[in-house]
């Protein structure tokens, strides 16, 4: 069997380089905004469905990648993520590849699950935590966290699995807020969680060959600019 090409390290960096071959380009979408209601039981939060505007979102981003190559579609399991996804692979013949490891931090996974947030915390309570993390931007700030070390090292991971399995190709991976800002921190060897307020099907795009990544843009939504004005507050987060 012929050895992959071993690309320049200049050509993994041009974002008008004409072939993946040697490298893979990675597409991070976060997926569409998801469905909250206030003091939603925080076990019921962790798998929340996609709103109407998320689903809006979610066929913006495949309405604009429609015309682009993509070999492969991967998406956590959670349904806000896996039905983004499906509204990408669609134009494209796919099938998505759900990837366990893909699924968000779960800020409030020591908590109890039948309980919404206000059941446990007063509003002023509540406040405070979240101006804790704001000042940090670290995810340890939040009581109930699961462990953001082995979080990070999750997703690293999986991510690594995809590159590996994905070399001369273009491929998408659907995903969550949490997820694509660990990534970012990793290669940006930064000792925060929280880099970019990342979008609602935001495309993040990440070129890999062997052990080096590079990073080419963040956090581009403007494909939802023609019809959303706001972001609402309840469905800002994860």
């Amino acid at each position: 069997m012929a050895e992959t090409r071993r690309i320049r390290t200049m050509d993994l960096e041009n974002p008008f380089a004409e072939s993946f071959e040697g490298m893979c380009e990675l597409l991070l979408i976060r997926h569409g905004e998801q469905q909250f209601r206030e003091n939603i039981p925080l076990g019921e939060a962790v798998d929340a469905p996609l709103s109407e505007m998320g689903w809006m979102q979610a066929r913006a981003v495949g309405n604009r990648l429609a015309a682009a190559r993509l070999d492969k579609v991967y998406a956590s399991p959670l349904q806000r993520a896996l039905n983004t996804g499906k509204e990408i692979a669609g134009h494209h013949g796919l099938e998505v590849k759900v990837v366990d490891d893909l699924s968000e931090i779960d800020l409030w996974k020591r908590a109890p699950q039948d309980k919404g947030l206000l059941d446990i915390y007063s509003r002023d309570e509540l406040i405070a935590v979240f101006r804790e993390v704001s000042a940090t931007r670290k995810n340890s700030a939040y009581p109930y966290c699961e462990d953001p070390d082995a979080f990070r090292t999750r997703i690293v991971a999986a991510i690594d699995r995809i590159v590996a399995d994905s070399i001369g190709h273009r491929v998408a991976v659907v995903c969550h807020g949490g997820v694509i800002n660990s990534y970012l921190s990793h290669l940006m060897q930064s000792a925060y969680d929280h880099l970019v307020a990342v979008h609602h099907t935001s495309i993040t795009v990440v070129r890999a060959a062997d052990t080096r990544r590079e990073l080419l843009t963040i956090n581009d939504y403007s494909h939802v600019m023609p019809f959303q004005t706001a972001r609402g507050g309840l469905n800002a987060s994860r």
